[in-house]
């Protein structure tokens, strides 16, 4: 499971929504300034908030960790980019198999990619879910628990 720590920005019944907590360097030098910190000060981007399943009940503030099952990024991925482009290339050579032309390709090309797109808004994606909490003593809470 990928894994990464958050705080808590805001309750509701739909899900936690959380913003990332992103380090500002790999943290082998100590926090001494290396060029990698630096460089990464420099590039740091605006916090982003994203909503997130989960099973405890959660304040605003809090920390967690949230965690996304090994694989659902590189299949996510492929679903939002291979299923399309494959369907592209699909509605393509069917189109040029019975209408030879380039006119044709393009049309099939176009009716493949919105197949593609109306098959992909059908389908849900599964949401990271938060896998532990820490508490004021430090201590983390696995879910569930």
């Amino acid at each position: 499971m990928l894994e990464q720590s958050a705080r808590v920005v805001e309750s509701s019944s739909a899900g936690v929504w959380v913003e990332a907590v992103e380090p500002s360097g790999c943290g082998t030098c100590g926090g001494q300034g290396c060029s990698t910190r630096k460089i990464a000060e420099m590039l740091q981007r605006r916090p982003r908030q994203f909503q997130v399943d989960s099973d405890l009940e959660l304040l605003p503030g809090e920390r967690v960790v949230i965690g996304i099952a090994e694989g659902s990024v590189l299949r996510a991925a492929l679903r939002s980019y291979g299923v399309p482009l494959l369907l592209m290339l699909l509605g393509a050579l069917l189109a040029q198999w019975f209408w030879p032309g380039d006119l044709a390709a393009v049309g099939g090309m176009l009716l493949g990619g919105l197949a593609g797109w109306l098959g992909l808004r059908q389908s849900t994606i599964p949401l990271p879910m938060v896998v532990r909490k820490e508490t004021q003593d430090g201590i983390w809470l696995r879910k569930g628990v």
